[in-house]
């Protein structure tokens, strides 16, 4: 029997790209403090370690709400990044139902 399973993560991963791109636009334009430019660059940047010290540096310089949420974006983008990879690995295997 033939099933649209595959379909399916495929649609739900496309949805879980966009949550994560949304994710990581709105921690980008928080740490940079409403700098369109800067949160542009920091948007694109390779995730690296310049990457990572430079937000570092950002997220310090916020006051305790803001990196309070900063840090539950970071937790939730990490979560659905796990997720992502998850499904990925299902569709790599070709996951079918019996």
């Amino acid at each position: 029997m033939r099933t649209n399973l595959p379909r399916h993560l495929a649609s739900a991963l496309a949805a879980l790209w966009i949550e994560h791109k949304t994710v990581r636009r709105e921690y980008s334009l928080l740490i940079s403090r409403g700098n369109r430019k800067l949160a542009r660059r920091l948007y694109r940047a390779r995730v690296n370690n310049a990457h990572f010290s430079e937000c570092i540096e950002l997220e310090r310089k916020l006051n305790k709400a803001d990196r309070r949420y900063a840090v539950s974006l970071n937790r939730y983008g990490l979560k659905v990044g796990e997720i992502i990879d998850e499904m990925d690995q299902l569709l790599k295997l070709g996951v079918r139902r019996k």
